[in-house]
């Protein structure tokens, strides 16, 4: 049996000052994920260059993903953990089947796609939550 080693491509399709479009084609799994991250930073930092800003949205089509494991997650939470605090909201885009079902077997997509633009809760809306959860 042949081993034909992973190949994992990340193109920038579009971008303007408050949004970046890449695509990802190809494998994203154990061979592949520390790529994926490190050209998905290297995308986001040209596009601070060109703009002098972040993107508000990072949009990541994954149309050309060919096979996905669980190091894929592992790279897409590392990416979220970056770019939420940023200000960046990641948006999984055109998601074959296998993509999907992982993401719902895990119960981490809305994790992955939070809306990083969204004030948090005041503190005293916090305040009154736990209150109201910790009542009898």
């Amino acid at each position: 049996m042949t081993y034909l080693p992973a190949d994992l491509v990340v193109t920038a399709r579009s971008a303007q000052p408050r949004a970046l479009h890449l695509a990802i084609a190809g494998d994203l799994d154990y061979e592949t994920a520390t790529r994926f991250t490190h050209e998905v930073n290297q995308a986001l930092d040209a596009h601070h260059q060109q703009y002098g800003q972040v993107p508000k949205d990072l949009h990541l089509d994954f149309s050309g993903l060919a096979g996905i494991d669980s190091s894929a997650l592992t790279a897409l939470l590392v990416l979220r953990r970056q770019a939420y605090p940023a200000g960046i909201t990641l948006h999984l885009d055109q998601q074959p089947s296998q993509m999907v079902r992982m993401l719902e077997l895990t119960g981490i997509a809305d994790h992955l796609t939070q809306d990083a633009h969204a004030s948090p809760p005041a503190a005293d809306e916090v305040d009154e939550q736990t209150e109201t959860a910790s009542a009898p």
